[in-house]
């Protein structure tokens, strides 16, 4: 029994390594691949963390799907085993269980986001906190700040499930600081981007949702945890005693809830919570050990659903299916590629995309959409080119503001089956104006 856990998480681990190397990348993984090739201590969007996991991943593996998300999956699962080694006997089972089977756990390590080094960070800093290591904890929670800032958040759990050992705060607090002091220099030198950005990004803009923004944030928890697993998690958080599990399950939430009534947010801004819940679940009794234990097996079983549907579709989703969006770059790359020419976006997705699957020099062009970290990098414009955006994008190409010569478009199409799945425009550009506008 003792070592059933690992055993269960070293299966999954094999199942998501297995599944990371089939599914193409998402656009947002192909962007921090760009990252990974020019490493640097910050970068627009996040800190850089997840761009040196790549790297590292890559420089073993190749620039390859498996190759970009390995690293995130190590780190993740070996986290998880250091709780559930260090979990009491009775409770390892529940533990591997929970972390083995929510759905925003699992997919929070399959993709390679910012996600999954905080998730193993922010394990591995509580666990240290727990075990009186308050320096070791310090540093895990610097790495978590270094993978995204919601790792920040780590500093306020470590504050207030310690206060009554304040030199012990102070102490982790200190060597968090040391840890991202690269990236603080970073920042200053960048006018603080990515924070700028993030917070941004987090309060949203003039249509504000408002309560419909907080009842889709609650109902992602409730698919991000599975249905039981939620209700035990509100419950626990309604009437459980104050550990620093407790509050590492509260401060994620409630910061995001809040925020949620200003901004669409994302199911998984608050999967660290439900990492908390998961460790304090375990070691519960009574009623909430029972609905954990029964919410366990069904989250488990909407995970093995999902991860099934990913690699094989097993149902036809209304809209656009979620897994599309990882079967979009591998035809946009190598149909760019034959232009033979160097390749300009609209925005970054496209650039990352034409990078990683076509091996052709792309950038985005200059305030056509949201700035992002090509906007950072140096950027020249070649003579010629061809230009990329989306189908559908009104008004003619964008490019006319920085070539004499725009011809097209000739057409892209992603398709599965029968169905479109995204559509591309390609423009050939030539004549770069002497004065950029």
């Amino acid at each position: 029994m003792k070592w059933l856990g690992l055993v269960a998480l070293a299966v999954v681990l094999g199942v998501r390594l297995a599944i990371g190397g089939q599914l193409g990348l998402s656009a947002d993984e192909a962007y921090y691949w760009t990252w990974s090739q020019d490493l640097a201590a910050g970068y627009y969007d996040h800190p850089p963390g997840v761009a040196w996991l790549i790297a590292a991943g890559t420089g073993l593996l190749g620039d390859t799907e498996l190759g970009v998300r390995a690293g995130g999956l190590v780190a993740q699962s070996a986290a998880f085993a250091a709780l559930i080694l260090a979990a009491g006997e009775e409770d390892r089972a529940l533990l591997a269980l929970l972390l083995c089977g929510l759905p925003v756990l699992f997919i929070g390590g399959l993709l390679a986001t910012p996600d999954a080094l905080l998730l193993a960070a922010w394990a591995g800093c509580l666990l240290a906190a727990e075990r009186g290591r308050w320096g070791l904890a310090g540093m895990l929670a610097g790495l978590a700040i270094l993978a995204k800032l919601t790792g920040v958040l780590l500093l306020a759990v470590l504050a207030l499930s310690g206060w009554r050992r304040p030199e012990r705060v102070a102490l982790a607090v200190a060597w968090a600081v040391v840890v991202i002091s690269p990236w603080i220099h970073w920042s200053i030198a960048h006018d603080s981007v990515s924070i700028a950005f993030q917070l941004a990004h987090g309060l949203g803009g003039s249509d504000s949702p408002g309560a419909t923004g907080l009842l889709e944030f609650l109902g992602g928890q409730l698919g991000a945890a599975g249905p039981i697993v939620f209700l035990a998690g509100v419950a626990l958080l309604l009437t459980g005693r104050r550990t620093q599990w407790w509050w590492a399950a509260a401060i994620p939430l409630a910061l995001f809830g809040l925020a949620s009534l200003r901004a669409h947010g994302e199911v998984g801004w608050a999967a660290p919570a439900w990492l908390a819940v998961a460790v304090a679940l375990s070691r519960a009794d009574g009623v909430l050990r029972r609905a954990a234990w029964a919410g366990g097996w069904i989250s488990a079983g909407i995970t093995a659903l999902v991860a099934l549907h990913a690699v094989h579709p097993i149902w036809q989703m209304p809209g656009k299916d979620p897994v599309d969006r990882l079967r979009q770059g591998s035809v946009l790359g190598p149909a760019v590629e034959a232009w033979g020419q160097p390749v300009l976006t609209a925005r970054y997705q496209e650039a990352s995309w034409v990078r990683f699957y076509g091996g052709v020099p792309a950038t985005t062009v200059p305030d056509v959409h949201r700035e992002d970290q090509y906007d950072l990098w140096p950027r020249t414009l070649p003579e010629s080119a061809v230009y990329v955006r989306p189908a559908g994008w009104s008004g003619p190409a964008e490019a006319t503001l920085f070539y004499e010569r725009v011809t097209g478009p000739a057409r892209v199409q992603a398709r599965r089956d029968d169905r479109l799945i995204q559509g591309w425009e390609v423009w050939q550009v030539s004549g770069l104006r002497d004065r950029l506008p």
